[in-house]
């Protein structure tokens, strides 16, 4: 590989050389910030991106795309049934609370203010940059409004945008364009952005704008996007990588008062056991798992990450096969365990499934 210098800018006692990185695969574009230091330029910082500079983050068609997509009036959804949340109770400040064993109290930390003019607002991993760019499919009404993170022993429990200070009388899914209201999450935060000056920032500077944000997100910082007006919001996620659900909170009157992701701290997960005949073939109590015989033993395959446990029992109650004892292979959204046995299992056997029944705020 060979790296060649691009371009040379100098201001003073600052100056920032511009660099590629050829050979051996992709590109790499690289940033020296130097500073002069008693006669000399010492580097003191380099940065690393994988577009070239000036190259736009999202192209002027899916930007308009992405901008055009949310709508005023949209379909309140409902929670799930098998959650039991209380979404309020996470910014009560002072409860304690004992997620890890230990009482603490609940701590709500004003952000301040961010602007989202556009009234479309994206709600994501700032670190996934032009990735996963859709915004809430609910346009807010162009305005300023606060932000606050619940913390407790230093870990974020949540993070809400209040729209109103009316009180939420109910909770709703606040799904983005592409119909979940789930926020994954790989680089270890969460940001509310005004999406239409997130669409006017180039790769480079956005890369660069993330990682300073870093710097400063535990619990939370705002920050602006073009220089212009503070626009930014970004906290660290909870216990870091994952998927958070994001609710709209709405008033009696109809009006979104507030807008909530949980980072899933302050909840207890409930299980519960499912038995089914051992038999191949979709298994009668969960249509998302199936056995598959083959030579040499059986595979289980089941869909979605609910089923936290599996056991074949004998008629006698015997463990025949324990899950957690072998290997899971884990493909797309489908997960697979195979059962290696030249022993069928006996007539009257049973498959034992301990399946996530959902959680409730504590």
């Amino acid at each position: 590989m060979s790296e060649s210098v691009t371009e040379v800018v100098e201001q003073g006692d600052h100056a920032t050389v511009r660099s590629v990185m050829e050979g051996g695969g992709l590109p790499r574009y690289f940033e020296y910030r130097l500073e002069r230091r008693e006669g000399e330029w010492r580097i003191a910082r380099i940065l690393s991106f994988l577009d070239p500079p000036g190259t736009p983050l999202v192209d002027a068609a899916e930007a308009e795309r992405l901008l055009a997509a949310p709508k005023f009036d949209v379909p309140l959804g409902d929670i799930a049934a098998d959650l039991e949340l209380d979404i309020p109770s996470l910014f009560e400040a002072g409860r304690l609370v004992a997620p890890f064993d230990t009482p603490e109290p609940l701590a709500v930390h004003q952000l301040g203010g961010i602007t989202c003019a556009s009234g479309v607002l994206t709600v994501r991993d700032f670190g996934y940059l032009d990735f996963d760019l859709e915004p809430l499919a609910q346009r807010i009404p162009p305005g300023t409004y606060p932000v606050e993170v619940a913390t407790v022993a230093g870990t974020n429990v949540a993070l809400r945008l209040r729209l109103s200070d009316l009180p939420a009388a109910t909770w709703h899914p606040a799904p983005r364009t592409n119909g979940s209201h789930i926020v994954g999450v790989d680089y270890g935060n969460v940001a509310f952005l005004d999406l239409a000056n997130l669409v006017r920032c180039d790769a480079q500077y956005a890369d660069e704008l993330f990682l300073l944000q870093s710097e400063k997100a535990n619990p939370g910082t705002t920050f602006s996007l073009l220089g212009e007006v503070v626009d930014g919001a970004m906290v660290t996620s909870g216990y870091g990588d994952g998927g958070y659900p994001c609710y709209w909170g709405v008033a009696a009157d109809g009006s979104r008062v507030a807008l909530v992701v949980d980072f899933l701290v302050l909840t207890e997960d409930r299980q519960v056991v499912l038995t089914a005949p051992w038999q191949p073939g979709i298994v009668d109590v969960d249509d998302d798992v199936e056995i598959v015989e083959h030579d040499g033993g059986y595979t289980v395959r089941h869909r979605g990450g609910r089923i936290r446990k599996l056991r074949i029992l004998g008629p006698d109650d015997a463990v025949l096969m324990d899950g957690d004892r072998l290997g899971l292979s884990v493909i797309g959204d489908v997960r697979s365990q195979t059962w290696s046995t030249s022993t069928p299992a006996p007539a009257g056997s049973l498959l034992e499934l301990t399946v996530d029944d959902g959680y409730r705020h504590i």
